[in-house]
Formats: structure tokens, sequence, C-alpha cells
């Protein structure tokens, strides 16, 4: 049996195992609260890793239904200096640990889910509706980058393709209440 590398928790593996072997039933309620709870656990677990010697760094949290055990969700904890590309199933955060600041960058659900969330638009957070219209719509600047045109060499020699930059200084947004600790109320 394992533990769970984010927060003191076992692996979905060895939750799995025990609960194949129990001749317990759970009920599962709403989970809503416990999720949120852990998402916070393990992205303040994250911010104070400081992974790259104080460096600035960005946090990507990437979750999922597991493949194989229909009522598990997977969550990863990514973290990179560069800024990352976005991408559906991720919400990402910046954080600098000299300045104990950190920003939210994007939320993206899952590609299928876009258009239940863009029909109900009035449900849903103004700006997760701006990052998937923006996504959808191809519009890099929204997440902090810009295409330079680039010139293909060898058999498709002057065909245009285009590189993907960040922008230097993009402003994220800041978090609300934030002492670069997330907190929740329990």
């Amino acid at each position: 049996m394992t533990k769970s590398l984010y927060g003191d928790r076992d692996t979905i593996g060895t939750i799995a195992e025990k609960a194949r072997v129990s001749e317990e039933s759970p009920v599962v309620g709403d989970m809503g609260h416990e999720m949120i709870k852990s998402f916070v656990e393990d992205l303040n677990n994250s911010i104070q890793a400081n992974p790259f010697d104080g460096r600035p760094f960005y946090i990507i949290v990437h979750e999922k239904k597991d493949a194989q055990l229909k009522n598990a969700l997977m969550r990863r904890m990514i973290e990179q200096e560069k800024r990352p590309y976005p991408e559906p199933n991720t919400s990402v955060f910046w954080t600098d640990p000299k300045s104990q600041t950190t920003k939210f960058c994007w939320s993206l659900p899952h590609w299928t889910a876009f258009d239940n969330y863009l029909f109900n638009h009035e449900k849903y957070n103004k700006e997760q509706i701006e990052d998937i219209t923006a996504y959808k719509n191809e519009n890099l600047e929204h997440f902090g980058f810009f295409r330079v045109p680039v010139k293909k060499k060898g058999k498709d020699q002057g065909a245009l393709s285009y590189a993907v930059i960040p922008i230097a200084g993009f402003k994220d947004r800041d978090l609300k209440g934030q002492n670069n600790t997330i907190r929740i109320a329990v």
C-alpha cells in the first residue's frame, strides 16, 4: 500500500484495493466540498514546495476521470518554469516564492463540456466563459501568447508556419483574498 505524493493520503490504487477486499459498501454523497478542500491542499503544497530555488514557476493542475475506476478522479500537480500552453482539463497558476505572490492564469474544463458552458453561460463564472471562448477562437493573446510567422525549411521551403511565444510581462489574474496560501471555509 502506498501514500500519495500530494498530501497525507493513500493513492487511488491503495484506496481501490482496500475497497475491493472490503465487505463494506460506501455511500457517496456530495463530493464537491471534499474535492475543493483537497484541491486547495494540493495547490498549497505545490506553492510551498519551491522546486526551482526561489524562481517563479507555473503550477498546472490536470484533473481527469480514471479509465478503470469509473468513480475516481485523478489529479496531477505539475510544476514548470515556462508558461504552459493552454489545454482543456487544466487549471494553471503562477507563483513567485520570493515575493510570495500567486496568480490565477486560467481554468479550462474538458473539451466535451465547452458547449454546455457556452449555452448556459449565465450559470457560470464570466472569466471561465471568456477562457473557453478564447480557447475555441484560438485567441492565444488571452492566455499570454502570440504567434510569430516562421518560414519552413527543407522540402516545404517558403510555406508559412507559426511559432507560439509567451508575451513578456503578461499579467495574470489576482487571487481574491490571498496571502500566497489559498483558503476555503470548512
